[in-house]
Order: C-alpha cells, then sequence, then structure tokens
C-alpha cells in the first residue's frame, strides 16, 4: 500500500478513535494505552489500501473519504464512506483478506495491530470476572494499577501469544512483596521460578571465577523479565538478580512457565525441516561457544548464548533462524531470549548430537579418510564432520552391550563436570565481552 504522509492521531482524532468498534467497549485506562499504538495515514485517491488474500494483521478503519470494495474480477462490489455505521467497524477485516479495498477519493485511514487490539480486549474482559483484588494482591499492591501489563505485553514474545494463553497467564501469576538489596534469584542455584517486575528496579550481576568482584550486566525495570535461562535451558542460574529498590514482582513457578510460555514460543523442527527452511531463506545460528564451531552446519552464524542479548541487534530480522547446539538445551534458551526480540525461531530438536547416525564407524579405527555419510531422507551429505579421538581411549559401548551401573555414574560425573566448565567459559566470554565494550 503507498502512503502519501504518516502521523500520530491527535486529540481530535482521539475522540473520533473513542467511537470506533470495538476500541468503543474499551476501558478508559486500556483507550489510552493502546491509542499511542494507533497511527492515521493520508491515502491517494486511486490506491490500494489492501489486497485481496492480504494476511496482515491489521484493523484499518476509514476516517475520512470514500472506500470501494473490489472482487477478483475487478468489479467494485461494496462501497464505505467515512461517518457512516460500517466506518465504525475495521474494513474486510477478515484474514485473508476476501477483497480488495482501493480509495475512491482522497482517505484518511487509523492502522492498529489486530492481535494488539484482541490482546487488550482480553485484559479488559477477564478483570471483568475477577474480584477487584485478591488479599495477596491487597498486600502487593498488585491490583493497584496495570501498567506494567502494557508494557509487557509489548514485548514481542507475549503477542505472539493467542489471547486464551494470555488469559491463562495473568490468573496464573502470583503476586511477591520485594525490598531493595533482596537477592531474587542467586548465580549456581537451581532454577524455580520465572519473574515479571511490576514495579521497581532491579540489577543483574555475574560471578566471575577468580574475580573478588560481580560484573553488572543489566539494570531491569517495570514490565521486564528474568529468570527464564535456567528454566528454559534446565541449568543453574548463570546471574545473580538483586532489587535496587522496594517493588512488587509477578512470578511463575517452573512448572507453569514451561507450559504457559515455553511450550508457546520455542518450536522444534527436524533435521528434513530446517533444511527446508534453509532452503526458504532461513539461517542456521549456532549458539554454542567458538571452540565447540568446528562441527558446524554450513554457512551458519555463530553467536553464543551468553551472548545472545548484546547481538541482537547485528542479526537480521528479514528471515527466520533455526538454532543448534549439541544438546538443544542452549538452543531452547537463545530460541526464547530471541522469541522476545521480535525473531522468528526454531530450535533443532534434539541438537546436533542427534545427527549422527548409529551406525556411524569409531573414528578411532578409520585410517583412511572416510566417504560423506549420506542422509537416507535426502540423499545429502550431513553437515557435520567426525571428530578425531583418542585411540588410546577405550572405543564407547555398543548399544547391545549397555554400561554398567559404575560407568554411567561415572559419565554423569564427566557431563556434570563439562557443563560447569562450560558456564565458567560463557562468564569469561561475557566478561571478555563486557570489557571490550567498556574499553
Amino acid at each position: 500500500m503507498s502512503t502519501l504522509n504518516q502521523q500520530k492521531p491527535g486529540n481530535t482524532d482521539s475522540t473520533m478513535l473513542r467511537d470506533l468498534v470495538p476500541l468503543n467497549s474499551l476501558t478508559d485506562a486500556r483507550f489510552r494505552e493502546i491509542s499511542t499504538d494507533i497511527h492515521t495515514e493520508t491515502i491517494g485517491a486511486g490506491r490500494f489500501l489492501f489486497g485481496a488474500g492480504d494476511c496482515d494483521n491489521r484493523s484499518i478503519y476509514l476516517l475520512d473519504g470514500e472506500v470501494n470494495f473490489i472482487d477478483a474480477n475487478g468489479r467494485v462490489t461494496g462501497i464505505v464512506s467515512a461517518g457512516t455505521e460500517p466506518a465504525r467497524h475495521p474494513l474486510a477485516n477478515q484474514q485473508p483478506r476476501l477483497v480488495s479495498a482501493r480509495a475512491a477519493t482522497r482517505c484518511v485511514i487509523a492502522v492498529l495491530d489486530s492481535t494488539l487490539l484482541d490482546v487488550m480486549l482480553t485484559l479488559d474482559q477477564t478483570a471483568y470476572k475477577r474480584p477487584a483484588t485478591t488479599p495477596a494482591e491487597r498486600d502487593t499492591g498488585a491490583g493497584t494499577g496495570e501498567d506494567w501489563m502494557t508494557r509487557m505485553l509489548h514485548s514481542p514474545a507475549f503477542i505472539k501469544l493467542a489471547p486464551v494463553e494470555i488469559q491463562r497467564l495473568m490468573h496464573t501469576l502470583t503476586p511477591v512483596t520485594a525490598s531493595a538489596g533482596d537477592k531474587i534469584i542467586r548465580q549456581g542455584e537451581e532454577g524455580n521460578y520465572f519473574y515479571i517486575i511490576r514495579d521497581g528496579k532491579c540489577s543483574v550481576t555475574r560471578e566471575i571465577p577468580n574475580q573478588s568482584w560481580d560484573v553488572p550486566l543489566a539494570e531491569l525495570s517495570d514490565g521486564d523479565c528474568f529468570g527464564e535461562e535456567a528454566l528454559v535451558s534446565d541449568a543453574c542460574r548463570n546471574a545473580t538478580v538483586t532489587m535496587l529498590t522496594d517493588g512488587h514482582l509477578m512470578r511463575l513457578s517452573k512448572t507453569q512457565f514451561l507450559e504457559l510460555l515455553k511450550k508457546p514460543l520455542v518450536h522444534y523442527v527436524d533435521l528434513g525441516e530446517a533444511r527446508s527452511l534453509v532452503e526458504n531463506g532461513g539461517t542456521w545460528l549456532d549458539v554454542r561457544l567458538p571452540d565447540e564451531y568446528s562441527n558446524a552446519m554450513e554457512n551458519s552464524l555463530n553467536i553464543p548464548l551468553a551472548d545472545i542479548r548484546n547481538k541482537t541487534s547485528d542479526l537480521p530480522t528479514d528471515r527466520s533462524y533455526i538454532i543448534c547446539c549439541d544438546t538443544g538445551r542452549r538452543s531452547a534458551a537463545a530460541a526464547f531470549l530471541l522469541s522476545q526480540r521480535g525473531f522468528e525461531v526454531n530450535v533443532l530438536e534434539g541438537g546436533l548430537n542427534a545427527l549422527i547416525p548409529v551406525n556411524t564407524p569409531n573414528p578411532a579405527t578409520i585410517t583412511a579418510a572416510p566417504a560423506p555419510v549420506v542422509s537416507p531422507e535426502s540423499n545429502q551429505p550431513y553437515d557435520w564432520c567426525i571428530e578425531p579421538i583418542d585411540a588410546s581411549k577405550p572405543a564407547a559401548s555398543r548399544l547391545d552391550d549397555p554400561p554398567g551401573l559404575s560407568e554411567l555414574e561415572a559419565l554423569k560425573q564427566q557431563r556434570d563436570e563439562l557443563e560447569k566448565r562450560i558456564r565458567e567459559l560463557e562468564m569469561q566470554l561475557a566478561l571478555k565481552s563486557i570489557t571490550t565494550t567498556t574499553t
């Protein structure tokens, strides 16, 4: 659609907008919040507002002028004039669009994201069904204002949730009172809650091995979220969050978080689906450390999980990303973080380790360069390489010869030590990144 001018609505426009359907059903407070997301456009005569088949997720209202609806044969099937009852409703609001809309005269329209409008309506309708305040809300002050909700819902992650999911989320959140100096989460502890700041400020710091001071990472305020990484990746907390002021938080337990937020926002794909996404313009994003990146997917980007927050501004937003690591745990955490920032992301299910075929020979027995292992589904070589191993060590046990209990315990211990080492390396990498940025 071509436009000649775009502007924020003024006072007169706000009065007109208040009468539109279903904006007229919103509470005054909710309408004030959503009105900042409405913009007006001036359309020249003969130009199209939208075309048949469009899925633009926009609610478009006619404020001035006249619009013709055009069918697939180019015939005018309807006319809407500003100031009439049909103009109070969104124009041909079905998705995909059933008809095209063309300006018969110079027109002024108001445009609003349909999902945001649906979310606001859901919040209002949910509020009507709830008691004014619960005892917990009276104790914490959590029922005294909902501006934090609006700021939170402007996050691209939450806007992706269906209204019914947002309704469940709002009913499940538990209010918590916090005082300045309280440590809400501590580095190294097991993750148990996801938090949203209703009001107040927090600092995020990370302890670096062999250092006597903690590295400041961020400062959070109303509407910001934290605590999701440990829950998504099922790992220990990688930072400490401390209250800088008195405030109120809303929290979800780990089980509630995984059900209400992770499941809708983290989408898994198998290798075949991932390849198809890449063929259609997607990009592999490997979130392992640089030293682990030797057996990476072809033409992939490498941004370690610890750097995701700081590097999102460098990622193009015009493509989807297929996120991978060895097991998929770090990928899930990265996917949640990128979803919060509006990126279209998928996670390679099972990680890169799951791509190694069962019948792959022991590399210790290979004396010559082997032929590429071919995927039976695509008849194409897998995009990974076999790393050489120490031939002096015993080969891995076969599937028909499972290890004993002591061997399993030893493997678990090795895994725990490796994960601890990885976390230390990630912390060092984060410190290096912060130091480089500061200097």
